[in-house]
């Protein structure tokens, strides 16, 4: 009974981490008009280096030869997966639908199957195959809002600039697979946020050169950051990678399934976005389709490597 209620409790920190991903999507398209997306990305990565090196500082500085000796991957990965992601997903927020970016965001596992395939040889069978097509098929739905043979015309630059920040995860994904092998993932928290600091201040810089040094200091834009810098930076890490340790990988990733429906009912209650039916569709055909390549690829690891579950 109590490995059940523990099992329980876990399901329900990761309904948290849902919502604080969510909260993501959704407090960067409010702050959209208060921050540009570079320098709102710059400040998050700010706050959750200030924290981090709080909170985690002492278990990096006893973890520093182990982290320095990956110097090079972590910056990779932090200025990949931390910096340059989230600024992408922020710009694509100024004209994408925060349930597109959502679903999108929910098709990285196929996007990063297939590279897996392509890069690696990791094998998806038939099935994940068929799951890889029906999350392609639910994407396109919600793109091209219900009329795939016109896509280009119904999806909007954001669109565009959502799949480059993909390709900055996947990027983050292949080298985190080995490159955070055998660290501690707090002590590494700060290492992570200080190279997405450092990768981001070029182009805030150069955002804030070309929109002539707007004011960026406004409640919204503080609250904004606080929120971002504290919330889906570092709690959301900590009770996801608590959850990597306790319930398993796979039913993890899969609770990240519930992040697009969050995300279009939220959308809906705060932001007024209207729910189509190509949403509802899309969503559903996502999500499905994400649930098969996830079970597939975990099976496979297990085969190949036991006791590896947890990579």
């Amino acid at each position: 009974m109590n490995e059940q209620s523990g099992q329980v409790r876990e399901l329900l920190l990761l309904l948290v981490v849902v919502f604080l991903f969510a909260g993501n999507i959704l407090v960067g398209k409010a702050a959209a008009n208060a921050l540009p997306p570079f320098t709102l990305a710059l400040s998050r990565a700010v706050i959750a280096l200030s924290a981090a090196s709080l909170f985690f500082g002492r278990a990096a500085w006893r973890n520093a030869a182990a982290l320095s000796a990956r110097k090079t991957q972590l910056f990779i990965i932090g200025a990949s997966g931390i910096g340059l992601f989230n600024a992408l997903l922020y710009a694509a927020l100024h004209t994408a639908d925060t349930t597109t970016v959502a679903v999108l965001e929910a098709s990285i596992p196929i996007v990063t199957a297939i590279v897996m395939w392509v890069g690696f040889g990791e094998q998806l069978g038939r099935l994940g195959w068929a799951g890889v097509m029906l999350s392609a098929a639910g994407a396109v739905i919600v793109v091209s809002n219900g009329a795939p043979l016109q896509i280009v015309a119904n999806a909007s630059p954001g669109v565009l600039i959502m799949l480059a920040a993909i390709a900055a995860w996947v990027v983050y994904a292949v080298t985190a697979r080995r490159g955070l092998m055998g660290l501690p993932p707090l002590a590494a928290m700060v290492p992570l946020s200080l190279s997405a600091v450092i990768a981001l201040v070029p182009f805030a810089i150069a955002e804030q050169i070309i929109t002539g040094f707007t004011d960026t200091i406004t409640p919204r834009a503080i609250v904004s950051a606080l929120y971002l810098g504290l919330g889906p930076s570092l709690v959301a890490f900590i009770l996801y990678n608590r959850a990597l340790l306790t319930i398993g990988p796979t039913p993890a990733a899969l609770s990240l399934n519930g992040l697009p429906v969050v995300v279009m009912l939220l959308g809906f209650l705060f932001l007024g976005e209207p729910i189509t039916i190509a949403h509802i569709v899309g969503t559903g055909a996502v999500i499905a389709g994400v649930t098969v390549v996830v079970k597939t690829r975990r099976g496979g690891a297990r085969r190949r490597a036991p006791g590896l579950e947890n990579e």
